[in-house]
């Protein structure tokens, strides 16, 4: 809902009343009753006089605090830009020619100037952006809805959920509007998204969402709201309302073959947005905890090796030496099952929920191991940028006998494979050589390059030591097998169909 400044009536009247006046007063002079500005279900369709449907009373309301961000920065022309999930700027580039060259010499940089969104979210001077609108800008200014522009600060950023924090001399009566922490968004449920799509200033489209649960760029963290109220370049930044003008998501990316709107569009959700814009303004920066371990998802085949009743839950392929997760006693193949009292389903959303709590933080973790539940407690770290938290991707499996019945060549591995597929020094096992298509190897994930370390937890030392293991796992009735491989630096587990 949108509030302006303590002098404007709807300040006085709305947040100086105490209890449930207040809320009473500001429900009424939003247009809704009491009991619908207390329920956390979104509203029906408005209509206007005629029957009609209408978002003109609440645009009107939320419009005031929808601003443009504009920055200047320099541009390497020779990078490409990205295709697919688009970053939405609307930006033009002073340079004189289209070939790189500003005629000087200085052959590629570029000076752009780009606009993006952002709304006031206090009468304090605080404006909600995209980190990608104002990464590496070299200035900003903000134009407000009344068309005057002033000089704003970046307070902090965010990379991984692609928010920051601006900072203007407060306006007399500037209008804000907050973020809704108690809607529960459903597929279907309206939404109306404001912004400045092509420097257009102040455009509003509506639609529904229409998913929720897309990953962001880093697979972590968050899970955006994707809607089909069309937005297009420019629109990062910009506010996604409810139809109580409560602000349900930050605007963030369309999906694009060719940068203008095709209908598919994403927003940080408001409780992900509300937490980081938190820490930004008090710190500057985002600090989140840290468990210290590679994980993979529990599929079917997994959860058979590993003896499973259903898949679910998160297992551990790797655990990092001298992390908290280490510390803690968390082993390669424990399958967490849930954190703090809750269950988790997937490595997203528990890297989201470790990212929750802040550096130093105790936490329960329910452990499967060894057929056996187990609670584990452990003091979370500090995540750094370059720390792996997020699920990895699978490596691969198999030897040459092996190539009829699961679909896989392996070799031992000597100096010429270690140079070949980069296998360090201290990697132990048999690599892929080459996988059949279609086959179990393939379905498992195994590719050339990839080091078989482990096969239901016994090391794997040959050709023929794999293979035995693989004819002994037939012959005990198994179904799968768990393997250990290594790709990299990567460390995770993948499960074998035996199944003829």
């Amino acid at each position: 809902m949108l509030y302006h400044s303590p002098k404007s009536k709807l300040r006085r009247a709305g947040l100086l009343a105490a209890g449930v006046a207040a809320t009473a007063l500001t429900a009424a002079s939003l247009g809704f009753s009491t009991a619908d500005a207390q329920a956390p279900r979104l509203m029906a369709p408005p209509l206007a006089a005629d029957g009609t449907l209408s978002f003109a009373d609440l645009v009107e309301r939320v419009s005031p605090a929808v601003v443009s961000v504009l920055v200047e920065r320099e541009v390497d022309m020779r990078r490409q830009m990205p295709s697919g999930l688009e970053e939405f700027f609307n930006f033009r580039f002073g340079a004189p020619d289209d070939r790189g060259s500003d005629g000087f010499g200085d052959e590629g940089v570029r000076r752009m100037e780009a606009q993006g969104s952002g709304f006031f979210i206090d009468d304090e001077g605080h404006i909600v952006t995209n980190n990608h609108v104002v990464e590496d800008a070299d200035s900003v200014r903000v134009r407000l809805a009344n068309g005057d522009e002033v000089s704003a600060e970046v307070v902090g950023a965010d990379p991984l959920t692609d928010l920051a924090v601006l900072k203007v001399e407060p306006q007399k009566s500037q209008a804000f509007v907050e973020f809704a922490d108690d809607v529960n968004l459903r597929v279907g449920d309206w939404v109306v998204a404001v912004g400045n799509p092509f420097g257009l200033g102040g455009t509003v489209t509506s639609g529904i969402v229409s998913a929720i649960g897309g990953q962001n760029r880093e697979n972590q963290y968050l899970d955006f709201i994707q809607i089909d109220a069309p937005i297009n370049r420019g629109n990062s930044g910009g506010p996604t309302f409810d139809l109580k003008g409560r602000v349900v998501g930050v605007n963030t990316a369309i999906y694009s073959p060719t940068g203008a709107s095709v209908g598919i569009g994403f927003a940080i959700p408001a409780r992900v947005a509300k937490e980081t814009v938190a820490q930004l303004i008090a710190s500057g920066s985002v600090t989140r905890g840290w468990l210290g371990i590679q994980l993979q998802e529990v599929t079917t085949e997994i959860a058979a090796a590993l003896g499973l009743d259903k898949k679910g839950g998160v297992l551990v392929a790797d655990v990092i030496d001298g992390t908290p997760a280490q510390k803690a006693g968390l082993e390669d193949g424990d399958v967490i099952l849930g954190i703090a009292g809750a269950d988790v389903e997937s490595a997203n959303e528990l890297s989201r929920r470790v990212a929750s709590y802040p550096p130093g933080e105790k936490v329960n973790l329910k452990v499967q191991r060894d057929g056996k539940i187990r609670n584990i407690k452990v003091t979370l770290g500090q995540r750094d940028g370059d720390d792996a938290v997020a699920a990895n991707d699978v490596p691969s499996n198999d030897n040459d006998s092996l190539a009829a019945d699961i679909g896989v060549r392996v070799a031992e591995l000597n100096d010429m494979l270690r140079q070949q597929f980069r296998v360090p020094d201290n990697v132990d096992g048999v690599v892929v050589t080459a996988v059949r298509p279609g086959s179990p190897a393939e379905d498992a994930g195994l590719a050339p390059g990839v080091v078989i370390l482990q096969l239901d937890g016994e090391p794997v030392r040959s050709g023929d030591d794999l293979r035995s293991k693989i004819s002994n796992a037939k012959k005990d009735g198994k179904d799968a097998v768990l393997l250990r491989m290594q790709l990299g630096q990567n460390r995770q587990f993948g499960a074998l169909s035996l199944d003829d």
